[in-house]
């Protein structure tokens, strides 16, 4: 229950945009198609664990009166147009469209074929959508509401989660007609509300009498003054509750808080400076040696011999000043 991608039974403090959500979609279940849908709202307010919760009862209210399919993508993990549109094809079932190799025309045609045969309403819910539109522009938007246009025994409606308050100026106009799409804003969080929401975790785990009340509060409290992240107070509980347990302690304390806050912050930028290219690193690590060195300021021609040295003597390929510049 302290994992990210963990659904819960109960959405505390959401319930006016869940309505909203709900009400929109229930459209089809009277004949009507329900609109498309941006979602917006800071990190860890709930938007992917809303439209999940709703996307899972949706599905079993659906049954034995209408087809109903929810597909959520991660346009992080499926970041082009090809793979989007695939993953919607073979949902649905059908006609199997490989992983890569068709023509755009070709899988694009299969999937509209698809969904026309199984007759029923799809939901494709597109995570991180400002993301994908900033990277490859916004055609797939374009050619999903086409493709809703051209079908003649079933529906596709969009829904876009983003924390891009901005994200519909990204957007064609032609999209933006198209699109025509119903805006809920979710708001962060405050300190009661984390509070509540951390409360039913612990209650779903059984763990409510293993975690101090003041433990509670500060967790609350700090994730508060983060944008009323919901999703860091659940990983510092989580965290929290590992020391105490690996240190074989009675209770999560104001101590344990501290401490996880710490390793999570610690871990978050080692994780961060792992994973980035090995270029990046001599970059860094120059960078990091002209300090050590006393350097108070550094120009971009100081970096770039303290990093033309390293790749030197690391026999290393040397970027250009431009690329290091860059």
């Amino acid at each position: 229950v302290f994992e990210p991608n963990f659904v819960p039974m109960r959405m505390p403090h959401r319930e006016r945009e869940m309505n909203a959500i709900a009400d929109n979609f229930g459209k089809m279940f009277i004949g009507s198609s329900p609109k498309n849908e941006i979602i917006y709202g800071k990190s860890g307010t709930g938007k992917t664990a809303v439209i999940k919760f709703i996307g899972r009862e949706l599905k079993e209210i659906s049954k034995g009166k209408r087809n109903v399919e929810f597909i959520y993508l991660n346009c992080q993990v499926k970041d082009n147009a090809y793979s989007i549109i695939e993953s919607i094809g073979n949902s649905i079932g059908g006609d199997q469209i490989p992983f890569t190799g068709w023509s755009m025309d070709r899988v694009y045609n299969t999937t509209k074929n698809n969904i026309d045969k199984w007759n029923g309403n799809v939901i494709v819910v597109l995570d991180e959508v400002d993301r994908f539109v900033i990277k490859n522009g916004d055609d797939l938007l374009y050619q999903l509401m086409l493709m809703n246009s051209e079908l003649q025994n079933s529906s596709i409606t969009v829904v876009g989660i983003t924390n891009d308050l901005r994200f519909s100026e990204f957007l064609d106009s032609r999209v933006k007609s198209r699109l025509n799409e119903e805006k809920i804003v979710f708001s962060p969080y405050s300190v009661e509300d984390i509070y509540d929401i951390l409360t039913d975790r612990l209650k779903l785990s059984n763990a409510n009498n293993f975690v101090n009340e003041g433990a509670l509060r500060l967790i609350s409290t700090i994730a508060s003054q983060e944008n009323g992240d919901a999703r860091k107070a659940i990983e510092l509980l989580k965290g929290s509750i590992q020391i105490a347990i690996s240190n074989k302690e009675n209770s999560v304390e104001e101590r344990h808080v501290f401490v996880a806050k710490s390793k999570i912050e610690y871990d978050a930028v080692a994780e961060t400076l792992r994973t980035m290219p090995l270029q990046t690193k001599v970059l860094l690590l120059s960078i990091a040696l002209l300090k050590e060195s006393g350097a108070i300021q550094a120009t971009t021609g100081d970096v770039f011999e303290a990093y033309k040295n390293l790749t030197g003597s690391a026999g290393l390929p040397t970027l250009t000043l431009r690329r290091i510049t860059d």
